[in-house]
């Protein structure tokens, strides 16, 4: 009896590594199949001597306007945070800047997802309880994505010779304003949709999940949560610009600011590995389009790319030396 019915568990535990593993190697392939695609429209030596001459001051600027944005995404995930938890637990504000530097470095090197568990373990070990520590991390997650669609259309919309995304902006557009509405009617409907997962008892975790949401949405850490969500985006346009600027590339900011849209957006579609090579392909198609050369826009993806990863170096090293408080009786949501 035993042993068959371990040979079922075996099976499905196989068949759920074996799914990973050709995930990741699909991811793989997808990276190097648009590189090696790219390695045919272009001329290697001239993106070699472009590196060459590319100004470094402005690509240290960039790397440290990506490095300023990790106390501000610590301190809208800690409004988050204090939010939903007990009102006699607060959580620390110098703790909250390490941890999300150590979860940047494991988002580089690792996929998105392990950098948000990452979050999530170490907020828990310091006393908010797991509960707490995964809703927050997701109301935060949730709140960037949907800043991001929206500020995506504003930019959009803007005036640049960039804005039309090869002729899909109008599709981009009407995407990204569906997920928004659905969205917000989504929270509309929450104060009738949560009594109704509360009476299941496998959904009574959603219920809390969306009460949070709902609790966050209503508060006043909600215009913290949103101005210092704007304040790294606006960031990480400037950091776009000045990456542009150290190429001798003199595009406005309207331009860094539809780039912007791009690289990000295309990092949230998970095919690749770290969206490396389907964002140089965009931006290369994107920036041809327009009539820069395939070897200024691929150097500007992949400096992106590298500065992104530079910028998150300090979070590696405060793993190597960070030792967590000591665990405090958990609190549960209110």
């Amino acid at each position: 009896m035993t042993d068959t019915a371990a040979i079922p568990a075996s099976s499905a535990l196989a068949h759920k590594g074996g799914g990973k593993i050709v995930m990741v190697a699909l991811k793989i392939g997808i990276t190097g199949g648009c590189f090696w695609y790219l390695s045919r429209k272009i001329d290697t030596a001239s993106v070699v001597s472009g590196l060459a001459i590319m100004d470094l001051r402005w690509a240290g600027l960039a790397s440290l306007l990506l490095m300023l944005e990790m106390p501000l995404v610590a301190m809208r995930w800690r409004a988050v945070v204090n939010e939903i938890a007990e009102t006699g637990w607060r959580a620390p504000r110098g703790p909250m800047i390490i941890i999300v530097a150590i979860a940047s470095f494991f988002s580089q090197v690792l996929p998105s997802i392990a950098g948000e568990g990452v979050r999530s373990w170490l907020l828990a070990r310091l006393g908010c309880g797991w509960r707490i520590s995964i809703s927050s991390v997701v109301i935060d997650r949730a709140f960037a994505v949907g800043l991001l669609f929206g500020l995506t259309i504003l930019i959009l919309l803007l005036p640049s010779s960039l804005s039309e995304l090869g002729g899909f902006r109008s599709l981009v557009v009407g995407i990204y304003g569906a997920c928004i509405l659905a969205a917000a009617i989504f929270v509309v409907f929450l104060p009738m949709i949560i009594p109704l997962l509360e009476r299941h008892r496998y959904f009574r975790w959603a219920a809390t999940l969306m009460a949070c949401v709902r609790r966050v949405l209503f508060s006043r850490a909600a215009s913290s949560v949103l101005g210092l969500g704007l304040l790294v985006h606006a960031l990480t346009i400037v950091a776009i610009w000045c990456i542009l600027r150290a190429q001798g590339l003199a595009l406005p900011i309207s331009d860094a600011a539809v780039l912007f849209a791009v690289v990000l957006g295309v990092a949230m579609v998970p095919i690749s590995i770290g969206g490396w090579g389907v964002r140089e392909l965009t931006v290369v198609t994107l920036l041809g389009q327009h009539g820069m050369a395939p070897e200024q826009a691929l150097l500007f993806s992949v400096s992106f790319g590298v500065v992104l990863a530079l910028s998150s170096l300090p979070g590696g090293v405060a793993w190597l030396f960070y030792t967590s408080p000591s665990i405090q009786p958990p609190a549960e949501v209110r």
